[in-house]
């Protein structure tokens, strides 16, 4: 373990000669730390008067340290814009500020024939052309010629094959 220490301690270092006599050297010289403090200060604000304007303009925008001025810009087109827009009426073409103006109104609504059938059946009780008017409906969508019913045959078709080979199965 000695060997080791020796050994770290005589490792070469540039303007020291030897890690010891680096080592002593800070020893010595921090122990004047507590009397420099004060100037901790002072020393730093100096040194930023003189390095300060050499910073990159963009670095202490991005940082925070200092605002944006294409930002402020920016900003303050908008806010004109803004006030712009509000201090100016719009103005609609007539057809639409008639429609605006008659919004609130109801529509009228215009009786149809089949309106006024259905007024008289309720009143009357007899519904007899509303029947005719189902049966026409039914005839349009039946479509003569198209058998939905040959689908429904074809299921049942299957359905009975497969109970036929479930029983065949269930036998042997």
């Amino acid at each position: 373990m000695a060997t080791i220490t020796r050994l770290i301690r005589t490792l070469p270092l540039p303007l020291f000669g030897s890690l010891q006599t680096a080592t002593s050297f800070t020893l010595a010289k921090s122990r004047a730390l507590p009397r420099l403090v004060g100037w901790a200060v002072p020393l730093t604000a100096g040194a930023l008067w003189f390095v300060w304007p050499a910073v990159d303009e963009g670095w202490k925008i991005e940082m925070g340290f200092k605002s944006d001025p294409e930002a402020a810009l920016k900003a303050a087109e908008a806010s004109q814009a803004k006030e712009v827009a509000k201090s100016t009426p719009v103005e609609l073409p007539t057809e639409v500020m008639e429609k605006v103006e008659g919004a609130y109104k109801a529509h009228e609504a215009a009786e149809t024939e089949d309106d006024k059938l259905l007024a008289k059946a309720s009143v009357t009780g007899d519904f007899t052309y509303l029947e005719s008017k189902w049966e026409e409906f039914n005839e349009k969508a039946i479509r003569p010629g198209e058998d939905d019913d040959e689908e429904d045959e074809d299921e049942d078709d299957d359905d009975e094959d497969e109970e036929e080979e479930e029983e065949d199965e269930e036998e042997e």
